[in-house]
């Protein structure tokens, strides 16, 4: 499996050796440290590699570290991942299915939850005659 290092390197044309040389690491400890965990990285890996990218260290461990998700609902404000839901019962139904469905494994991104929104409020006709036949009329 190829780390997330290797693929800067490799868009960017570096080698391993480039780093080496450049860092004055020996890349033998650089292609040990690459097999680890960013965690596992001393500092002086960090800037290494970071000298050899031509990056601030800084920039470069925002790369590396994988983004942590968080899913954002805000009853007081009606929100869901930043969207707004402007009618209260819509909102409580869609934070419902978002909650159910982030248990399973889901991660929804604000596009994701503005597209619940907008099929919320403009179903789609053709879903609807089947929600009908499946479940019969809702006027009943």
């Amino acid at each position: 499996m190829t780390t997330v290092i290797y693929k800067l390197l490799e868009n960017k044309n570096i080698s391993l050796n480039e780093v080496a040389r450049k860092s004055s690491v020996p890349v033998t400890t650089l292609a040990n440290a690459a097999k680890k965990p960013i965690e596992a990285w001393t500092i002086r890996i960090l800037n290494a590699f970071a000298l050899g990218l031509d990056e601030l260290p800084s920039h470069l461990l925002v790369k590396l570290q994988p983004k942590t998700y968080q899913l954002k609902i805000n009853d007081d404000e009606q929100k869901i991942q930043g969207v707004y839901i402007p009618d209260k019962a819509t909102y409580y139904q869609i934070r419902s299915v978002v909650e159910a469905s982030h248990l399973e494994g889901w991660n929804p991104q604000p596009e994701d939850i503005q597209y619940l929104v907008n099929k919320a409020y403009n179903p789609d006709p053709e879903l609807e005659k089947e929600y009908e036949k499946i479940f019969g009329d809702s006027n009943e």
